[in-house]
């Protein structure tokens, strides 16, 4: 059973929240700006938070997730960033009878073969800084929110965050996209790296049902560092659903 955590009350208008790899915590302005007006699920990727008895793999990742969703009895609407907008892209083509829309932010969806490789190097030679939490520092937590990010932290494994990154989800190995009868949103910061910047307009060309925005200034850092802009775009997307 996959472990997440609900705010809100409107179980008509539901947005599930994917986080980014090891950090939880990234929508917590979203949650805590959005849960008046919208029901929020924040689901624990296998590997990571609550979820870390057991190895991150895509194929469990979308198991879980549309297990949790299908629950629901609702058509939900997504909002990834990172690790959890590549999570996107296999959930809404495997199982587009369970969302309304999606935004993905900071998709890595089209990978040189050697920055994968070169970021699992970094990951894996900067273990001692990655299981400090120290992220949670400088992106606005609460103490209650640093200290379960810290903890978290400790508990992951190398192999999850390993396998999150080689993840396997490629915009290429998923041509159905195209057909996706959805809306759709991808975004990502003009300081972004290049893969992420092609992903983020690569989503646009493949699907009519897909608009793209870059935002001048942003990095990977969007949810928390651009907190107000995206609480806007995300109502502003769900208006238009309804």
């Amino acid at each position: 059973m996959m472990y997440y955590e609900k705010y809100g009350e409107n179980d008509q208008n539901v947005i599930v929240f994917l986080h980014g790899m090891n950090f939880v915590h990234c929508f917590s302005k979203q949650t805590a700006a959005l849960t008046k007006k919208y029901q929020v699920i924040v689901p624990h990727l296998p590997g990571f938070g609550r979820n870390f008895d057991c190895i991150f793999s895509t194929d469990l990742a979308c198991e879980q997730l549309s297990e949790l969703i299908r629950s629901m009895g609702v058509k939900v609407t997504l909002v990834g960033f990172s690790l959890g907008a590549q999570l996107c892209l296999p959930l809404i083509c495997r199982y587009p009878e369970l969302f309304k829309g999606a935004i993905m932010i900071s998709p890595w969806l089209i990978k040189d073969g050697a920055e994968v490789e070169k970021l699992m190097k970094q990951q894996a030679d900067n273990e001692k800084n990655l299981r400090s939490g120290s992220i949670s520092l400088s992106v606005g937590l609460s103490k209650e929110e640093r200290l379960e990010h810290k903890e978290y932290c400790k508990n992951v494994s190398m192999k999850s965050i390993l396998a999150a990154i080689d993840n396997g989800i490629l915009l290429e190995k998923y041509p159905q996209y195209s057909e996706a009868d959805l809306p759709l949103l991808a975004i990502c910061g003009m300081k972004e790296t290049t893969d992420m910047r092609k992903s983020t307009r690569a989503l646009a060309q493949k699907n009519p049902h897909c608009a793209y925005d870059m935002w001048d200034g942003a990095g990977h850092n969007i949810p928390y560092k651009f907190a107000s802009r995206l609480n806007k775009t995300i109502e502003e997307f769900m208006t238009k659903l309804n």
